[in-house]
C-alpha cells in the first residue's frame, strides 16, 4: 500500500455546505481520474468559527453531509483554525492499492470515530476524538483522552502504539487564576496527556505529535496507531539541533501542576518518529518550530523563525541524522505534504513565499493558529516517504 494526502481549497463562497460540497467534488474528480484502488481513512477540516456555537453548527453539518456516502467513512475532524487563502481547507489522507486481503472497520458515537484497517501482517487504528460540551479546557482535555482510553483498549491497542499524534487545544496560550495558583491551557493538556500515557511503558519512544492552539472547539485528540508483526519497524528520530520535548526542563513550562500531578509534565512526543512498512517508509514530523536546544530564538523575527524551523526539520530528516538514528536509508527522503501554523495572518506572504522557495509550490498549505510558546510566531509539520 501507498500513503498519499491530499489538501484540497474549497472554491470561493460564503456558505459551509457549499465549501464542504466543493472539497468532496474535487475529492471525486481526484479518484476517478485515478485507477488505483483508493480508500480514505482520514479527513481534516479547517475553518473559521465565530463561537463554540458556530463551530457545533458547523460540526453538525459537516457530519449531516458525510454520512450520506460510504467513501467518507473515516474519521473526520473539524478544526478551528481560519486557512488564510480561502475560506475552507479539508486535509484527506488515502491508501492507495490497497489489497483484497485489507478489511476496513468503521464506527462512530457523537465523541469518537475509528477506522480500523486489518491486514495479515499489521492492524491499524485511524481515530479523532473531541470535546466541547464541558465548562472547562481541563474537563474537556479528560473527557477528549477518556474516549481515546476507551478506543484503544476495546480495540487491543495501547499508546504505544501511536505513531502520530494531532492535539487541538482552545485558546492554547490561556493562563486562569485559580485560588491565586496559574493554570495554562497547554500546561494542563501536557499533565493530562502524561497521567493517561502512564498506563503505558513507550519502548519504542512517544507518538510524534503537534499541539497547536485553535480558536474554538475546547479539545480534540486525532492518533494513528499500528499494531504489526516483523515486516514492521517503528522508531523515534532524534534531532540533535534540539533537545527532546519530553526531556525539557521545567524553566521552559508554564504553570502550575494540576492537582492529580506533584509536578508539572513535560510534552511526550517525539522529533519525529518512523514506520517501515515491508518496503514502504514513512517519516512523520512533529510539529517543528524556532526552538534551537529548549529555548526559543529570533524572537519577534517571523523570516528567521521560519527558517530555523525549515533548517531543523531539514536536518532532522537528513540521510546524516536518519542514520545516526539507526534508520538506514540511501537517498534523501521525499516530502509529501507539509502544514504551517502561523500566529498573525499578516506574515502569510512573507511565510508562503519562503515555503514556496524551499518546498515547492502546492506541496502544503498554511492556518492561522496560535503556538505552544507565546513568544513562537511559526510552526510546521511535515510527512515524508522513505
Amino acid at each position: 500500500m501507498h500513503l498519499s494526502i491530499q489538501h484540497i481549497h474549497a472554491l470561493p463562497t460564503e456558505d459551509f455546505n457549499n465549501q464542504i460540497a466543493s472539497c468532496l467534488n474535487q475529492i471525486q474528480l481526484y479518484t476517478i481520474n485515478d485507477k488505483r484502488k483508493r480508500r480514505i481513512v482520514k479527513m481534516t477540516v479547517f475553518s473559521s468559527c465565530k463561537d463554540n456555537a458556530g463551530y457545533l453548527l458547523k460540526k453538525k453539518l459537516l457530519t449531516e453531509i458525510l454520512s450520506k456516502s460510504e467513501e467518507y467513512q473515516a474519521p473526520v475532524s473539524l478544526v478551528s483554525q481560519p486557512p488564510l487563502d480561502c475560506g475552507t481547507i479539508m486535509e484527506v489522507w488515502i491508501l492507495d492499492y490497497v489489497k483484497p486481503e485489507y478489511s476496513f472497520t468503521f464506527t462512530h458515537t457523537e465523541l469518537s470515530s475509528v477506522l480500523q484497517v486489518d491486514g495479515p501482517d499489521s492492524s491499524c487504528l485511524f481515530s479523532t476524538h473531541a470535546s466541547t460540551h464541558h465548562e472547562t479546557f481541563k474537563e474537556n482535555t479528560i473527557e477528549t483522552f477518556s474516549q481515546l482510553d476507551k478506543v484503544l483498549q476495546s480495540k487491543g491497542f495501547d499508546y504505544s502504539d501511536i505513531v502520530r499524534q494531532w492535539n487541538y487545544m482552545e485558546n492554547i496560550n490561556s493562563v486562569n487564576t485559580v485560588n491565586t495558583i496559574q493554570f495554562q491551557n497547554y500546561q494542563i493538556f501536557n499533565d493530562v496527556r502524561t497521567f493517561f500515557y502512564e498506563k503505558s511503558t513507550f519502548t519504542k519512544g512517544y507518538p510524534s505529535a503537534t499541539g497547536i492552539g485553535m480558536a474554538h472547539g475546547g479539545c480534540t485528540i486525532e492518533a494513528i496507531a499500528f499494531k504489526g508483526k516483523n515486516s514492521i519497524s517503528v522508531r523515534p528520530v532524534t534531532n540533535s539541533y534540539q533537545i527532546d520535548a519530553h526531556s525539557y526542563s521545567s524553566t521552559v513550562l508554564e504553570g502550575s501542576a494540576i492537582e492529580e500531578r506533584k509536578t508539572i509534565s513535560t510534552p511526550k512526543f517525539e522529533r519525529g518518529k518512523h514506520l517501515q512498512f515491508s518496503d514502504e517508509g514513512f517519516l512523520f514530523i512533529s510539529g517543528t518550530a524556532s526552538i534551537v536546544g529548549e529555548k526559543t530564538v529570533f524572537i519577534d523575527d517571523i523570516a528567521k523563525q521560519t527558517l530555523t524551523t525549515i533548517n531543523n526539520i531539514e536536518h532532522l530528516v537528513s540521510t546524516k541524522n536518519l542514520n545516526n538514528n539507526k534508520i538506514y536509508v540511501a537517498s534523501q527522503p521525499q516530502l509529501i505534504n507539509y502544514r504551517v501554523y502561523l500566529k498573525n495572518a499578516s506574515d502569510y506572504p512573507l511565510v508562503q513565499a519562503l515555503c514556496d522557495d524551499h518546498y515547492g509550490t502546492n506541496k502544503g498549505f498554511i492556518v492561522k493558529a496560535d503556538i505552544c510558546r507565546s513568544n513562537l510566531l511559526v510552526e510546521i509539520e511535515a510527512n515524508y516517504l522513505v
